[in-house]
Parts: structure tokens; sequence; C-alpha cells
């Protein structure tokens, strides 16, 4: 296949880079957004028609709901970085069995799931109940649910990946949009009119992700997408399982790790805050909403660089490669200049819709400024993990994207109280920005030494 042909055939190879990127970025910030309109919509449902003993429910195996997340992530993303720049150097029938491989490795993986809840999930749900019954019944019902139902999840991430990396990013928003909608409209009518309580918040999101895997193989089977729903390759149905496993860990593992360090704030605010333990926990709770719903465009800014880079580097054009780089650093700069500045401004009033108790207000007003304080370096550094796994350098991608949260983060919250009590728990956060921005500076110094990379980053001088 020629250039020109090329190009027509693949939107990330031709056009302004700038337009392209924000184009990409757009749709994929609003699945993002709509989602997370889902997780507070469901949880009023929940509250209001339920009670709060509901909530505390699904609460009490978010860890698992998170490792549900999390081993659908390492699937689907991993195989997204092989199939994008197998697709970029036209190689199709190489990106049919990345997706090929990818489900049928998202099947081996769900299935070891169930196994493994079946073994010990009861038993674990009852240990986090701390012995209450009721409470325990109610998350096991809904974790079961979610763990059995999570082939559906699985698939869902891999065809959603793989119609980013076709190019096709506007129609995977419009599929995930659907799916958050569904689910609110279903969660509405299990939970709030059939009195299904915390299963009915289960088997709402489950049908929604059922409906949307139909649309999808009812496209893959009219033919109008590059990769077909199922067909021969002559490739090994695990030759991509090694590569999806390495590149798509860094992403799992980040879910994995916002999982840990919300409960290493929660223990400790039981250690450092006292009294006011009840409040802070409020508090918190009301700043942590408000800072992962500013993170959420982030994420678009993020998969629409992988997607375009992915395919140029794959297709060897650095030159468009390094270019979209420098895009998305730039936009990340931005994005986090204005979330910070929003942040230091008007944390209060912020605050204030959740909530009209001055005390709880104050106290994420003030976590929200600690917490945002350097958020101008999130941005370009997430940006710069996705550049990383696009070009298929895994552990480059894995120091920048899980070393804030596992070599920093999580241990200076139980260090820095020593030195400043309560506070020190929210000085974490920024602290640990500014220390992955040394890394990430080490981390394209070692590159830029071992490749012929300028800064460590660049590849328009590759000799061909």
């Amino acid at each position: 296949m020629d250039d020109t042909s090329s190009s027509r055939a693949n939107p990330y190879l031709a056009g302004a880079l700038g337009p392209l990127f924000f184009k990409t970025a757009a749709p994929i910030i609003l699945l993002m957004l709509v989602s997370g309109l889902y997780t507070v919509v469901d949880a009023i449902f929940l509250g209001v028609y339920v009670g709060a003993k509901a909530l505390a429910a699904v609460t009490l195996v978010f860890p698992l709901f998170m490792a549900i997340n999390a081993l659908s992530t390492l699937v689907s993303s991993g195989m997204a970085s092989i199939l994008a720049r197998r697709l970029g150097a036209g190689d199709h029938n190489g990106a049919q069995s990345a997706m090929q491989s990818a489900t049928l490795l998202a099947i081996v993986t769900a299935v070891t799931l169930m196994v493994l809840y079946l073994a010990g999930g009861r038993a674990l749900v009852g240990w986090l109940s701390g012995g209450d019954s009721g409470l325990a019944g109610m998350a096991d019902i809904y974790i079961a649910l979610m763990v059995f139902g999570s082939p559906l999840q699985f698939f869902i991430g891999v065809q959603g990946d793989t119609l980013r990396s076709e190019g096709k990013p506007g129609l995977m928003a419009l599929i995930g949009v659907f799916v958050t909608l569904a689910n609110i409209g279903f969660n509405y009518v299990f939970i709030a009119m059939m009195g299904l309580g915390v299963a009915g918040s289960a088997i709402g999101t489950l049908a929604a992700q059922a409906i949307a895997l139909v649309f999808v193989i009812m496209l893959r089977l009219s033919g109008r997408t590059p990769i077909a729903l199922w067909r021969k390759t002559g490739l090994a149905a695990t030759e991509a399982w090694g590569r999806i496993l390495a590149l798509g860990l860094p992403s799992s593992l980040a879910l994995v790790g916002v999982s840990l360090s919300a409960g290493s704030y929660i223990v400790g605010i039981q250690l450092w805050s006292g009294d006011n333990a009840d409040v802070t926990i409020a508090a918190y709770g009301i700043a942590s909403r408000l800072l992962t719903f500013a993170f959420l465009p982030l994420m678009g800014l993020n998969f629409a660089c992988q997607s375009i880079v992915g395919n140029n580097f794959g297709a060897r054009a650095f030159e468009r490669s390094d270019r979209t780089l420098v895009i998305g650093v730039c936009a990340g700069l931005c994005y986090g200049l204005l979330v910070e500045t929003v942040f230091q401004l008007a944390p209060a009033a912020l605050s204030a819709l959740f909530v009209s108790d001055p005390a709880v207000i104050a106290g994420a007003a003030q976590i929200v400024r600690f917490i945002s304080a350097a958020y101008i370096l999130v941005g370009p550094l997430m940006v710069l993990s996705g550049y990383f796994q696009a070009i298929g350098q895994a552990a480059n991608a894995a120091v920048i994207s899980l070393g804030r949260t596992y070599f920093f983060t999580i241990p200076l919250i139980f260090i820095l109280p020593f030195a400043f009590g309560e506070t020190g728990l929210w000085m974490a956060s920024p602290a640990s920005d500014v220390a992955m921005l040394c890394v990430a500076i080490a981390v394209m110094f070692v590159n830029a030494r071992r490749t012929f990379a300028r800064r460590g980053l660049f590849y328009a001088s590759q000799p061909d």
C-alpha cells in the first residue's frame, strides 16, 4: 500500500495535526465527563431510594470493583497500543489478530476472576464488612453480579479501544455516552421503580453494556470497519498476549493505585484528624469528586495523543508523531493551569454545591487548594506517559504513570503528617507532582542516551 492510499484509509496519517488532535480528543472527553456523571447519579438513586446502607455496601466492595476495571483496562489498553501501530504500518492482518488475541485473553481473564471470587470472594466481603451480615449480604449481591457479568465489560473495553485505534473516536464516544445514559435509565427503573436495591444498580449496568455490545457486533458484521468481528489471520490465537500484558500493565496498575491512595487518605484522616475525622472524611469526599471530575478531560487528551502517535509512529511518520506530542503536552499544560486557577480561587464555592455545613465546606476548600497546588504538571506528565506507551516503551510509560502513586503519594501520605500534622496529608499530592517532574526528566535523559531520540522524545531524525 503506498503512502497516499494509506493516508486515505487511515485518518490519523494525514491532515493538520492541531484540528485532528482536538477532533479526536473532544468525543473522548465527552465520554469521560458523561461517565463521571453516571457515578454521581447512581449514588443519588441508591441513597434516595434504598438508603445509606446501600451506599455503604457498594463502597465496601469498591476495591473489588476497581479490580474488574483494572483487569479490563489491562487487556484493552495494551491491545490498543499494538493495534494502532500495526494499522499505521498497514499491517491489517496483524491488527485483526491483535483484536482477536485480546478478546481471547479477556475471556480467560474474566473466567479466572469468576473462579477466584467463588473460591474466596464471599469470605473477603464478610471480612470487609466487619461482621455486619446485612451489609455483607448487599455488598455480596452487588459485586457477584458485576464479577459474573464482567465479560460484557471486557468485550466493550476491547471493542471501544479498537474503534478508537481505527480512527473512529466519535463512534466510540457515542457508544460510551449511550451506555452511560442507558445505565442511568435502567438504574432508575430497577432501583426506583422495581425496588431491586443494589442488585438493580448492577443489573442496570450489565443491561446497558449488553445492548452496546450487540450494536458493536452488528457494526462489525456490516463490514463498515477496518477490523472484522472475527476472521482467520494465520497467526496464533495467543500471539499478542505477552505484549498486551506488558503494555497494558501501566494503565491497569494506575487504576489500582487510585484505590490504594484513596484508602491511604482515609487511614491517614483517622490517624491525624482526631475528633474531626468524620468532618474531614466528608470534606475529602467532596474534594476527591471535584478532582476526579477535573481529571477526566485529561484522559481524553491522553487517549487522543496515544491514537495519533501510535498510528504515525507505526507508519514511520516520525515528524507527525513528534509534533503530536508537543500539541498534547501544550494542551495538558493549558488545561492544568485552568484547573489549578479555578481550584485556587473558588474551592469554597465549588464545595458548597455538595453540602451546606460550613465546617465541611471549609475543610474541602483547604484540601482542594493543597492537592491542586501543582496541578499544572499533571497534564503534561500524563500525556508523556501515554506517548511512551503509544510508541511501545512500556517501561518508561510505567515509571511515569505509576511512580507518582506508588513511589511518592502513598508513602508521603504516611510520612509528611509527622512533620506537618493533618496538613501533611494534603501536601503529599503536590509534592508528588514535583517529584514526578524530576523523574520524567531523568527518564528522558536516560532514553536519549540509549536511543537516537532527541531529548529522549523526538524520533524525526531516525534513519530509514
